[in-house]
């Protein structure tokens, strides 16, 4: 009875790291996980904004579906701070901005943070900053989206 606990066990820890490699999605730092091509300027360019520490960084993911293959930042902040994101995001060369408006969670079971950064490696030109509506530490009143630019949609 032993020796076939001490199998299963065995076994179990054997799987652990194959489960963790085909994981859909996984933790990441101040970082983005670009394509093995993407410009290096504009790499540089992006990690100076979301790693700038005036930026309070909650956590990160990417997400290994295609095909997407997306990284989501979560920041929190007020607006001061927000409107100060989206002006560096905007000095980016080459970069498109979009922002979307959405209600996030804010209860006991899920906190979302203030806004989120996306990229994705399907818009590769294109970073997307979802801001909550719920956030509480936003006042929206003070907040500027980012103005619609000629051929933006």
């Amino acid at each position: 009875m032993k020796t076939t606990r001490a199998i299963l066990a065995l076994v179990a820890a054997s799987l652990l790291p194959a489960v963790a490699v085909s994981a859909l999605s996984t933790p990441i730092g101040r970082d983005i996980n670009f394509p093995g091509n993407y410009d290096p300027s504009k790499a540089a360019a992006i990690r100076k904004v979301i790693q700038d520490d005036r930026f309070k960084f909650v956590e990160g993911t990417v997400s290994h579906w295609p095909p997407d293959w997306g990284t989501r930042l979560s920041y929190s902040g007020d607006a001061r701070s927000l409107n100060e994101f989206f002006e560096s995001l905007r000095r980016l060369k080459g970069i498109s901005l979009r922002a979307i408006l959405y209600h996030g969670r804010d209860d006991e079971l899920r906190r979302d943070s203030a806004w989120q950064l996306d990229f994705s490696h399907a818009r590769p030109n294109q970073l997307t900053v979802y801001v909550n509506r719920n956030a509480r530490e936003l006042d929206f009143k003070k907040v500027k989206l980012p103005k619609r630019t000629k051929g933006s949609k």
